[in-house]
């Protein structure tokens, strides 16, 4: 293996179906692989599946899929009128490290500008009239700081940081992961008891860390 492709590794690595599981049920492993197929997520995967082995991207790439999902969900635009724009706003965030400020132009239109001036313009679709604009400057503005500070905050305590067990989500400011502590229940539910047997085992973790841990891998709390 080469030392370039270590370096692109401990930087994380994500198969499609963590980056799913991440960014949560609106994506789906279809969505991903179209992204990635047509170009729209920049550069290749650090491997492409085949023959049972799964397809593996990068943390940059997983940014750079939450970031469209976003605009996509958002401005509900077909993607084939608007990829060159999210191209555009992808390169200019995760390439350049500029920031991105959106805002209303005529005849519905949305304004994707860089702090230097350069600009691209999103035609208006159906969700044109009550667009959040603050929702979409603040969702790409921590796509950028979650690049710059190579970590994604997924929950208050849960964090996918880039430099720790290679992104995979875990305990803010530890090393554990939230599907090992998902794996103290049995099954798809969970509670006091499996909540208590966690912090007898990992006694620096909160309760909140615990439920948040839980609940991000998908677990119920029991009725």
């Amino acid at each position: 293996m080469s030392i370039g492709h270590l370096i692109v590794l401990s930087d994380g690595i994500y198969s499609v179906s963590q980056v799913c599981r991440i960014l949560g049920p609106k994506m789906t492993p279809r969505r991903v692989h179209y992204w990635v197929d047509t170009g729209l997520i920049s550069g290749e995967p650090i491997s492409r599946g085949g023959s049972g082995n799964p397809t593996l991207l990068s943390f940059r790439q997983l940014l750079e899929i939450k970031t469209v999902q976003h605009l996509r969900d958002e401005i509900k635009v077909p993607l084939p009128a608007v990829r060159a724009a999210y191209e555009w706003i992808l390169q200019n965030v995760f390439e350049h490290g500029l920031s991105v400020e959106f805002s209303r132009g005529e005849g519905g239109v949305v304004i994707a500008q860089t702090t230097d001036g350069a600009h691209t313009v999103i035609p208006g679709g159906q969700g044109a009239l009550p667009l959040d604009m603050r929702g979409l400057n603040d969702d790409v503005s921590a796509g950028r700081q979650a690049w710059l500070d190579k970590k994604l905050q997924l929950k208050e305590n849960i964090v996918a940081d880039s430099r720790v067990l290679a992104g995979t989500p875990t305990v803010a400011g530890t090393r554990i992961e939230t599907a090992l502590i998902a794996s103290f229940a049995a099954g798809t539910e969970f509670d006091e008891d499996v909540v208590a047997t966690v912090l007898q085992t990992y006694p620096h973790l909160t309760q909140e860390a615990v439920l948040e841990a839980l609940e991000f891998e998908g677990l119920r709390r029991a009725a």
